[in-house]
């Protein structure tokens, strides 16, 4: 794509700060979304300051539906060029939360949030084919699982494993949807980015123990964290390959290329997690 209309969720810190700042230097509209107003005006003139593409910013909560819901109105009417979503906001806590709608906050932002807003924005990315879905996951996911009989944690509560199940859950959505969308001129993919240094290791106590610090040395900067969306937004390599895992190679110890791995994938538990969240989001969808 020579030019691309892009919307990035939690593009106020982090990775999607980098990545929108990335996306507006190299000519592509940006489209910042952020649940701080504040933060985003702030955000929008640095990354306006530096590009002279078009700098829009749009506000909302992850962890109220009615408001990523919203969100996806807005989006259809004032974007309808929209050609490329990159799904990054994320959430990781150290002690048992709910959203607005009395689900466990890190499946509520980190997964029901992002289902939710794909397929709401779905015609329009399909109306603006070639188009790009890039999910922004985490090889924590090897340690996630997907427990249908309690989906939203109410035992043994663990943030991390909150967070691993919410990242293999995105893949589970990525790799269906791919297969959906295949032939139609649009392409569901899935990454990681790599062990990046976020505010993910300041907001909460999962690393409190010393862990961080233990991890830091071998951590790399939200711009090098942006590297991997940037390639899966804007490549040739990446315009067709549909269903696919991007990472760094050297994060396998193989070199510094970015490059697609395969993933055993449960084709089962991913199509009856759909289904059952395709009932939780019902009111909205």
């Amino acid at each position: 794509m020579d030019s691309v209309t892009c919307l990035i969720t939690g593009a106020t810190d982090g990775i999607g700060k980098a990545l929108a700042t990335r996306l507006a230097a190299a000519g592509h509209d940006v489209i910042l979304h952020g649940r701080n107003f504040d933060k985003l005006a702030a955000v929008a003139a640095e990354v306006d300051a530096i590009s002279s593409v078009s700098v829009s910013t749009v506000c909302a909560d992850f962890a109220d539906l009615e408001q990523v819901a919203s969100l996806a109105t807005v989006i259809r009417a004032d974007y309808p060029n929209l050609n490329l979503l990159v799904n990054n906001a994320g959430h990781l806590t150290d002690h048992r939360q709910e959203s607005a709608d009395a689900y466990e906050l890190t499946f509520a932002v980190n997964y029901l949030a992002p289902f939710l807003l794909t397929n709401l924005l779905l015609p329009v990315l399909q109306q603006n084919k070639p188009a790009r879905i890039v999910n922004v996951a985490s090889s924590a996911l090897g340690g996630g699982h997907v427990d249908f009989d309690d989906l939203q944690m109410t035992q043994n509560f663990d943030g991390w494993q909150a967070y691993a199940n919410s990242k293999l859950a995105n893949v589970l959505f990525s790799n269906l949807l791919a297969e959906q969308l295949s032939g139609s001129g649009v392409v569901s993919n899935s990454c990681c980015p790599g062990l990046i240094d976020t505010n993910f290791f300041h907001t909460n106590k999962v690393f409190s123990d010393g862990a961080y610090e233990r991890m830091r040395s071998g951590m790399r900067p939200p711009e090098q964290g942006a590297d991997i969306p940037f390639f899966m937004a804007t490549s040739d390599e990446s315009a067709a390959p549909n269903g696919c895992f991007y990472l760094r190679r050297r994060d396998l110890g193989l070199g510094d290329e970015i490059r697609s791995v395969p993933l055993n994938w449960d084709r089962e538990t991913a199509q009856r997690l759909r289904s059952e969240t395709m009932v939780m989001l019902e009111p909205w969808l």
